[in-house]
């Protein structure tokens, strides 16, 4: 019996294994055809002209709008203040944080001026075959690498991007600290927390900037 044991635990940690890679390499193409997309974009030079910004950011949002749980992220960028509004506002946020999210990220990209980019190989295994996080090195024309790293959640719906590393810098959690601070010199207004969010939006602007 005890060598039975030994067994099964051995055959079920091989399973986990399996699943868990199989789990990686569906996210990893989820990461590898958006960046593929990604690419076409930054290299078409007519879209570089300051005059082409908004058709630049309209590419770009096509291309994360089935890969991006949108409505997942402005949820925790709330974070505790998500239940003191009712539905209208947090659909409201939820829209105007995701011109902000694809901004904030579109801007980020050209910044880089990337000419080339490279998966990479799996890190530590993911515990949780649902939860994977998908590294991706990017490099500039002047030969600087920096690194996006993708938090991947499979839904429904597919994989989709929840939280994004911007070399080194953690988007959601630089956006949900900026909403907590807004939050507590505005008194707890939460409302006016949102609408402003959305005039810094419809003025061009960005919180993430």
């Amino acid at each position: 019996m005890r060598y039975l044991n030994r067994w099964l635990v051995l055959l079920t940690l091989v399973f986990t294994s399996v699943t868990a890679q199989a789990s990686w390499d569906e996210a990893r193409n989820a990461v590898e055809k958006a960046s593929a997309e990604m690419m076409k974009v930054l290299e078409n030079e007519t879209l570089k002209a300051p005059e082409q910004s908004e058709q630049l950011i309209s590419e770009i949002e096509s291309i994360l709008n089935p890969v991006v749980d949108f409505d997942y992220v402005s949820k925790r960028v709330m974070g505790k203040f998500y239940n003191r509004v009712d539905e209208k506002q947090q659909q409201l946020f939820a829209t105007v944080f995701k011109d902000t999210m694809v901004r904030t990220y579109a801007k980020s990209l050209t910044g880089f001026d990337i000419v080339r980019y490279e998966v990479a190989p799996e890190g530590q295994p993911s515990p949780e075959a649902d939860k994977q996080v998908v590294s991706v090195n990017v490099f500039s024309a002047k030969g600087d690498q920096y690194t996006l790293v993708y938090y991947m959640l499979k839904e429904d719906s597919g994989w989709k991007l929840v939280n994004v590393l911007v070399d080194g810098i953690n988007l959601r959690l630089n956006f949900k600290n900026q909403f907590s601070d807004m939050v507590s010199r505005t008194n707890g207004d939460v409302v006016k927390v949102i609408a402003d969010w959305k005039a810094a939006v419809a003025g061009n602007g960005s919180k993430g900037s």
